[in-house]
């Protein structure tokens, strides 16, 4: 497949998913300009949890201070999620509010650059059994999600039971659950790398069945 340069966004304990649409609150002056970048080349920017903190953030007293001085530096993981960012506002100290649409799962290959943020060489990442189907593994996922819902989320209820929710693939499905989903952070990093969308469905069907939903 072909590889693909993207630029790296890590931030710890989130795991972003193809088909959902990360909001960014942009600070730093490298990822400031790293948007700027990246909307004037086109280049993909991936949003990616992280393994460990490769450098600690500099003691700051004020708000000024933070938005001229780079903070943490994290390893991320090497699968992640990545697409086209766009700007939503600009505040007047400079800061952005953006969004970033999660195209495609990406495999780092190698690195390009380091400095001032970091930009990887990577290859898309499908399922091995991407044209596959498994409406009964939906379903029971879907009935299950349902069940713990309360009164209070009627919408999402309601939403969770029509047909155009119910009747979607089961690769966009298997995605497009953690909108309303969340485990932990290493949990949802070891369904993203997952590359089979039956054994991503069994993982969550399990883990509504054992563990705390979010």
């Amino acid at each position: 497949m072909q590889e693909q340069e993207v630029a790296l966004f890590p931030i710890p304990e989130l795991v972003g998913f193809p088909g959902h649409e990360i909001p960014l609150h942009v600070f730093e002056p490298r990822y400031r300009r790293m948007v700027a970048d990246c909307i004037e080349l086109d280049r993909p920017i991936g949003v990616c949890h992280t393994k460990k903190q490769i450098r600690p953030a500099p003691q700051l007293k004020t708000t000024q201070e933070a938005l001229q001085v780079n903070q943490a530096t994290y390893q991320p993981f090497d699968v992640f999620s990545a697409g086209p960012c766009r700007i939503l506002e600009t505040l007047e100290d400079g800061r952005l509010h953006a969004a970033i649409t999660m195209s495609s799962r990406y495999r780092i290959v190698s690195e390009v650059q380091t400095l001032p943020y970091k930009i990887v060489t990577a290859t898309p990442l499908p399922d091995e059994d991407s044209a596959a189907e498994y409406p009964d593994l939906q379903a029971a996922i879907n009935t299950r999600l349902i069940s713990l819902l309360g009164a209070e989320h009627q919408p999402l209820r309601d939403m969770l039971q029509a047909p155009e929710w119910q009747d979607q693939p089961s690769e966009v499905f298997s995605f497009k659950i953690f909108q309303f989903l969340r485990f932990d952070a290493d949990i949802m990093q070891q369904l993203l790398e997952c590359c089979s969308i039956e054994s991503r469905l069994q993982m969550i069907e399990g883990l509504l069945e054992s563990g705390p939903v979010h």
